[in-house]
């Protein structure tokens, strides 16, 4: 009997040897994964050029390992998490690049517009209204062409050209609308920024300012907004202008009732001014008993009756 037992306490051993051994090569072929905690970190949505100021589009969410996160970057929830929107960028950022404070510069930092100006630009202010600024729609960031209307009757009795409207400086970057560098947060109506403001301030390289100048002099300014889709985004891209420049464009050439006019008022004129045809009336001439006719040229009051003429007889 003892045997029996050594016998089945070996058995019990072998079999609870065997299902350790079973359980450690299935841990050991399965490992269990890991749970790896991960943050979402501001970076560069695309390749980004020195100078910008950003926008949503510019900027994106990028999940790294919460042990990898940079110094200094901008943590997603984040209490303390910095607002990059409206901030200028120091140096140029290719697609996907963490962002830092570091590498911005925040529009509530003291020479903000200063260091917004690409080297060798300057910043100019023209007076608008919510017409000519566009309703207040234009936000600090944005491209606009800038129109020059004039009234040209005084300096010319034809009315095709009594308007003129012609572009004068074309792709600059709006700095500042009114007071306000930022551009509005997400869900802010313009109110807030541009359709009480009186001034926008442009970025233009020294030409451009006394072009802006003279032609704030001239007639009113208007702003025409551009697409934002531009073929380049680099720093010069503001400053280039149009080797042709347009003609342009007079009253003459959008109404076709002023084209018309000149020529119904001159014919007007024509009218009044042009004699009337000369009549030419026989007079007789008697010399004794000798008679001849000839004509005479018009008295100068041409409506007076003609003289009387003497019997035949006499």
């Amino acid at each position: 009997m003892s045997n029996v037992i050594k016998l089945a306490v070996l058995i019990i051993g072998a079999l609870l040897i065997a299902l350790i051994v079973r359980v450690v090569v299935a841990s050991v072929s399965h490992p269990s994964k890991a749970v790896v905690k991960t943050q979402k970190v501001r970076v560069s949505a695309a390749d980004l050029p020195q100078g910008l100021l950003l926008r949503d589009e510019d900027l994106a969410w990028k999940a790294v390992p919460a042990g990898s996160v940079p110094t200094g970057a901008i943590v997603a929830g984040a209490s303390d998490a910095l607002e990059l929107k409206g901030a200028l960028l120091r140096h140029a950022a290719a697609a996907g690049t963490v962002l830092s404070a570091d590498d911005v510069i925040l529009p509530n930092a003291p020479g903000f517009l200063a260091a917004t100006l690409k080297p060798e630009m300057r910043a100019v202010s023209v007076a608008v209204d919510d017409v000519s600024g566009n309703a207040g729609l234009i936000q600090p960031g944005d491209y606009v062409d800038l129109l020059l209307t004039q009234q040209m009757d005084r300096r010319t009795d034809s009315p095709d050209l009594a308007v003129s409207s012609e572009t004068v400086v074309e792709h600059v970057r709006v700095l500042a609308v009114g007071s306000e560098i930022q551009r509005p947060k997400n869900g802010d109506t313009p109110d807030a920024l541009g359709r009480r403001a009186r001034t926008v301030t442009l970025e233009v390289t020294p030409r451009m300012g006394e072009v802006v100048s003279v032609a704030a002099r001239l007639g009113s300014l208007s702003l025409a907004l551009r697409s934002f889709a531009t073929d380049s985004r680099g720093p010069l891209a503001a400053a280039s202008t149009a080797a042709a420049q347009p003609a342009p464009v007079w009253a003459g050439d959008i109404s076709r009732a002023v084209r018309e006019l000149p020529r119904s008022r001159q014919s007007q004129v024509v009218a009044a001014t042009t004699p009337a045809p000369a009549i030419v009336r026989p007079v007789t001439i008697y010399r004794g008993s000798e008679k001849s006719e000839t004509s005479a040229a018009p008295a100068a009051n041409d409506g007076a009756p003609p003289l009387p003429t003497l019997p035949a007889g006499r």
